[in-house]
């Protein structure tokens, strides 16, 4: 007699044709990698729609420092609403372990502070910097040094902190290199005096180190701490032009640049220079090779067999993902 159970046994692995086995992969991949992705951009979309109207209820000004740092809690928060209430894992699991914050974003920064020192260095040495005199503004000091750091936590946690992350949990840690490598150049394209040598050059000095960065250490503070130092040191210490932004009046430096526009940068500013592209480069190869050896390289979900692969992010990161490797 046939019972009333008519569910019939799973196929497995082996019964199943080829083309069913990549159909069901691609749903799991649709239904759970990207609805996650998309989810977090729209989150991102509401709260900041939401903190823009209250503001504007409020009849606040919304200026450069505040829109930034309007962006830059928006985005965060997005992020850690998915983080916890969708994805279900700790903050630590995406680099943003509030115990790691101050020790990773000060290592960044060193970086950061180290890289742009070096450029200017360089460009000094071939007369294409020199310092006319020295003028210290507090005032201008501490509100470069605020942009800067918002800036940092805004720009750093939408390219590595949502593009980067989906990026590579669905396609793997070189595909999301690239290609946010990619947008981070195409997002500076709009900056005054941007050309498309500027845009290359931020793609490979900018683009590539950043996302090494977080590949090797797992870490957005890390990343964060880097990218204000890059920035802060550029405008408000050496005076020079930050992403075509113009250089300020009020920098504790003040310069004199000439030379090349393509040693120099030009309007545009030493992120365009050939001196960052070449130690940009190589900052990101050192990351890439620190990351490649603690075995922080990714595959996608496609290769690890779908949405499987994502239960614990960790299994392919054998180190915890706030701790930083041996060699930084």
């Amino acid at each position: 007699m046939e019972t009333f159970d008519t569910t019939g046994k799973l196929e497995t692995p082996a019964q199943q044709s080829a083309p069913r086995i990549l159909l069901l992969r691609a749903r799991r991949i649709a239904l759970h990698w990207v609805v996650r992705f998309l989810i977090t951009w729209f989150a991102f979309g509401i709260i900041t729609a939401a903190s823009v109207a209250e503001l504007q209820a409020m009849s606040i000004e919304i200026g450069p420092i505040v829109s930034v740092a309007l962006l830059a809690v928006c985005s965060l928060l997005a992020v850690v609403a998915v983080t916890q209430l969708i994805e279900r894992r700790t903050l630590a699991a995406i680099g943003l372990g509030v115990r790691r914050l101050g020790m990773d974003w000060l290592k960044g920064a060193g970086v950061g502070a180290a890289y742009l020192c070096a450029c200017v260095g360089i460009l000094a040495v071939l007369g294409g910097y020199r310092m006319s005199g020295v003028a210290f503004a507090g005032q201008a000091l501490a509100s470069g040094l605020v942009l800067h750091v918002l800036v940092g936590v805004f720009e750093e946690t939408l390219f590595r902190g949502i593009l980067f992350r989906f990026l590579e949990e669905g396609f793997g840690s070189w595909i999301a290199l690239t290609i946010t490598a990619l947008f981070f150049g195409l997002s500076h394209l709009n900056n005054p005096h941007a050309t498309v040598g500027s845009a290359i050059a931020i793609a490979l000095e900018a683009g590539v180190s950043l996302g090494a960065v977080y590949m090797a250490t797992r870490s957005l503070w890390f990343a964060m701490g880097l990218h204000t130092a890059w920035n802060f040191l550029q405008g408000a210490i050496f005076g020079v032009a930050v992403s075509g932004n113009g250089a300020p009046t009020d920098s504790l430096f003040q310069p004199l640049i000439q030379g090349n526009q393509w040693l120099t940068g030009g309007a545009f500013g030493i992120e365009a220079s050939v001196i960052a592209v070449v130690l940009g480069l190589g900052v990101g190869s050192y990351f890439i090779v620190q990351a490649v050896r603690q075995q922080r390289i990714m595959r996608g979900l496609w290769w690890r067999g779908g949405i499987n692969g994502l239960s614990d992010v960790s299994e392919q990161i054998p180190c915890r993902p706030t701790e930083l490797p041996s060699a930084v």
